[in-house]
């Protein structure tokens, strides 16, 4: 099958035909193969109105589908394999990456509690995985290998939970990332985020949980 026969081809067909094409390819390759192909071009996309209940309704059946061990693909790890990545983690960690994604658009559409409900299901499920949960599987596994920037998804979430909670309710959500962030060295800034977005009652209620839980909110160094 020539490459350049191909593609000479295609250039007189019909773009309802270059579309089947497409749809087939990116059916048939792994994920690694569509960020390499389509990657790029994904970026560039205008983000689109979120149907916050039908994007619920989506995470709710990942999280059902990762409890029962859909996406967990063990092998036996040796000094050969150990950098394997089974291409149901690596879809895993796609999937999740979208709904962190999409949470984060609909909590900027200004619906407050559905994207609180799907960051509070997507950030469960990370602590169970990070907790060692058989979830996913690979060598090392954390949340590093979330394909998206967490601090926009993180800001997103603690915004919308400082728009409608209570301080409780606020405090009792906001501890689990900030506990979180701090055995990752701080990395996504939770504490100065909700610290900034937070109301004075919040902020209160926050501190004092804190100072309880003798929780780490600044670097030693």
């Amino acid at each position: 099958m020539e490459k350049n026969r191909i593609l000479d081809a295609l250039k007189d067909q019909e773009i309802t035909v270059l579309i089947e094409l497409l749809a087939t390819a990116y059916d048939e390759m792994n994920t690694t193969q569509r960020r390499a192909v389509f990657g790029t071009f994904a970026k560039k996309i205008p983000p689109s109105v979120i149907d916050g209940e039908a994007l619920l309704g989506d995470i709710e059946v990942f999280r059902e589908e990762s409890l029962a061990g859909v996406y967990y693909a063990p092998f036996n790890v040796n000094s050969k394999n150990y950098m394997d990545i089974p291409e149901e983690t690596d879809e895993w960690f796609e999937r999740l990456g979208d709904y962190l994604e999409q949470s984060r658009q609909l909590s900027q559409q200004g619906n407050h509690p559905l994207a609180i409900q799907c960051f509070g299901v997507l950030y469960t499920l990370i602590d169970t995985m990070e907790d060692g949960e058989e979830i996913v599987f690979a060598d090392e596994l954390g949340g590093w290998m979330i394909p998206v920037d967490e601090k926009p998804c993180l800001h997103a979430y603690i915004s919308s939970l400082s728009a409608i909670s209570t301080p409780e309710d606020f405090t009792a959500a906001v501890i689990p990332l900030l506990r979180r962030d701090s055995y990752a060295s701080l990395a996504n800034k939770v504490y100065p985020t909700a610290k900034k977005v937070a109301n004075n009652a919040q902020r209160k209620a926050l501190d004092a949980e804190i100072a309880r839980q003798n929780i780490r909110t600044t670097r030693n160094w």
